[in-house]
């Protein structure tokens, strides 16, 4: 009778409607059995739910995930504040006359380099020359006068008192006549300093007056550019820090802080720095629209992460170290942050594997084969499943189940 029950249960069925493949997990041709959570045609325990994949055993028999990892590092670490603004010229000045008159003769145009006190343009001033002529002929015959009184001073036909009126008379007229060749002087335009013409306002024939300027005129020699950082980070910039500044067309120069206001914007909570740069392109003119990177903290040997490798969660930084195979979340304490490394204060030791990308995928328990920092990760097809489901798991979503798949990774045939 024994015999006849083994022969009885090696003929029937291994499972619900099906056969030998679907026992062993190997599925019909649309699902191939192996390792995983069950395939399409499969009818036994196994396959995969989903692309006729490998079926198998559930999620704890795949393959584990290559990670890259890293240790803690001794760096420089930087910190950067970036804003932005406009180029401007070393100083300026629109030149207006002082005297009114016709323009008759302009030396200068936009874009010409002058020289300080080099002429730009010339007035109708004739009627202050004859002015001058006529106060230096009165001044002339003062002086004259004055002469021809001391010389019979001692003759006693002149009293002291008239000889004092005449000195004086000479020294009014020639007081005149040095003012009216000083606005004989006015009536030519010249250069404040040496610099660039950047506009003409007025041509030949037209009235010049104080209200309207003639010419504007630059330094070009270097070029400054105010930035306004808040309170906080101003407290860390030092005059002749270095400032990396950047143009549209990407070209990129350097500059050194000069000055710093000593107060502080009440309105914006800023402090007004200006940046000077003595060396630029071409591209750099006043006016051009710049980005500005100022160096407001810098830490020597700090031991450090890549940015990447810290994430938060619920308000708190955390890295993910490899414990046992696995991924293993750890909170840690920062210190100043980079633009690519950040510091670590405490939290971990100084042979800690850590997870250099912390966004790849990685959940808390993940099995992970922990590769160098550098290396390229082989990552198979379970590995990346697996590393999909990570992330489902890191959202806080459960991963998609196959139809007819049930928790634990087992799909039973139909």
């Amino acid at each position: 009778m024994a015999c006849a029950l083994a022969c009885a249960l090696a003929s029937a069925p291994t499972a619900c409607g099906g056969d030998a493949d679907a026992a062993s997990g190997k599925g019909d041709k649309k699902g191939k059995g192996g390792k995983g959570k069950g395939g399409k045609g499969g009818k036994g325990w196994g396959g995969k739910g989903g692309r006729g994949g490998k079926g198998g055993f559930g999620e704890d028999e795949r393959e584990p995930l290559s990670v890259p990892v890293t240790t803690l590092t001794p760096t420089t670490i930087e910190r950067y504040y970036r804003s932005s603004g406009t180029l401007q010229a070393k100083r300026t000045a629109d030149l207006v006359a002082v005297q009114s008159g016709i323009i008759l003769d302009l030396f200068a145009e936009e874009g010409d380099a002058v020289e300080e006190d080099q002429r730009l343009a010339k007035l109708d001033g004739r009627s202050f020359r004859l002015q001058a002529a006529l106060d230096t002929l009165s001044a002339n015959n003062a002086r004259r006068e004055l002469e021809r009184l001391e010389s019979i001073r001692n003759s006693d036909a002149i009293a002291k008192q008239e000889l004092d009126q005449q000195r004086f008379a000479l020294e009014s007229a020639l007081a005149a006549a040095r003012v009216s060749k000083h606005q004989v002087s006015l009536t030519e335009v010249r250069a404040p300093f040496a610099g660039t013409i950047t506009a003409r306002h007025v041509d030949i024939g037209n009235l010049a007056t104080a209200a309207s300027p003639l010419f504007s005129v630059a330094d070009l020699s270097a070029l400054d550019l105010e930035l306004h950082l808040p309170e906080a980070e101003a407290a860390t910039v030092t005059l002749g820090a270095q400032v990396d500044i950047e143009l549209l067309d990407k070209s990129t120069f350097a500059a050194k802080v000069l000055r710093r206001a000593p107060i502080v914007d009440a309105l914006t909570g800023t402090v007004k720095f200006t940046i000077r740069a003595e060396d630029y392109p071409n591209a750099a003119i006043p006016g051009a629209f710049a980005r500005a990177r100022v160096l407001v903290n810098t830490r020597q040997n700090a031991p450090s992460l890549p940015v990447t490798a810290v994430f938060n969660l619920e308000g708190a930084p955390h890295v993910y170290v490899v414990k046992d195979g696995k991924a293993r979340r750890v909170p840690v304490e920062l210190g100043l942050e980079g633009e690519d490394r950040v510091e670590i204060v405490s939290g971990l030791g100084a042979d800690d594997p850590v997870i250099v990308d912390a966004r790849d995928g990685i959940a808390e328990g993940m099995k992970v084969t922990p590769v160098p920092e550098g290396e390229e990760p082989e990552r198979g097809a379970d590995a990346e499943a697996n590393a999909a489901d990570g992330a489902d798991k890191k959202r806080g979503d459960a991963p998609a189940k196959a139809p007819g798949e049930r928790a634990g990774g087992k799909a039973r045939g139909a």
